[in-house]
């Protein structure tokens, strides 16, 4: 079997944007355990898009298609939460360094231990993206108090899956590119978690267009 490039969206919302993008049918789709997927061939490129599930589903459905389809790369695409007051909704990150920070015991622990970053491959592009640092958390970013966490510890953005998908891709060698757009941010009032879910909602196909039309084709 040729090796395929891997094309990992997390969130279904996100994954139904990429099939109306490309005018996929879910009639097209191949069931697996954590999802969906559609294999197919682009830019002479053999390539697997399939929908992970977030969280720990994320790295056992990148080790599933690892080992299905022989994947020389993984490329990890979809939103994430900005913990940087310099981004803006719609900016990317290309993230230089990524982090699971909910190991961290943030009563007892003040900062987060460098040698615990991941660092996923790096791409060359003629794009405008930022190369920070991408958080991973079990649960989504909406507190004020870990968006100070985050930006006390110089981490740009915050997602649930790529750490662990970028963990799995170290562990079996196989290429793993991070490209993730900011769709909203946490709010200081006591009700923003209502806004902040609309802000994503609005902003989400934005994203997903920009990433697959603009930055996607550059690194397959």
């Amino acid at each position: 079997m040729n090796n395929l490039i891997g094309v990992l969206i997390s969130s279904k919302k996100e994954f139904n944007e990429l099939l109306k993008i490309y005018n996929i049918g879910e009639d097209y789709l191949e069931k697996y355990p954590f999802g969906e997927y559609y294999r197919t061939e682009f830019r002479g490129k053999d390539i697997v898009f399939f929908r992970s599930g977030i969280r720990i589903n994320a790295s056992a459905s990148a080790q599933y298609m690892i080992d299905k389809f022989n994947l020389e790369k993984l490329i990890v695409i979809g939103t994430c939460t900005s913990s940087n007051e310099g981004l803006n909704y719609g900016d990317i990150i290309i993230p230089s360094k990524v982090i699971d920070y909910d190991y961290i015991i943030r009563e007892l622990e003040e900062e987060i231990d460098e040698e615990l970053y991941l660092v996923p491959d790096q791409v060359s592009m003629p794009n405008e993206y930022y190369d920070g640092v991408l958080g991973t958390s079990d649960k989504a970013l909406v507190l004020w108090s870990d968006y100070t966490f985050l930006a006390s510890n110089s981490i740009d953005a915050s997602d649930l899956e790529s750490y662990a998908v970028l963990k799995i891709c170290k562990t079996n060698n196989v290429k793993c590119i991070i490209i993730k757009g900011i769709t909203d941010k946490p709010m200081r009032s006591m009700d923003g978690y209502n806004e902040q879910l609309d802000v994503y909602e609005e902003n989400l196909p934005i994203v997903m267009e920009k990433i697959i039309e603009e930055y996607f084709i550059e690194v397959i």
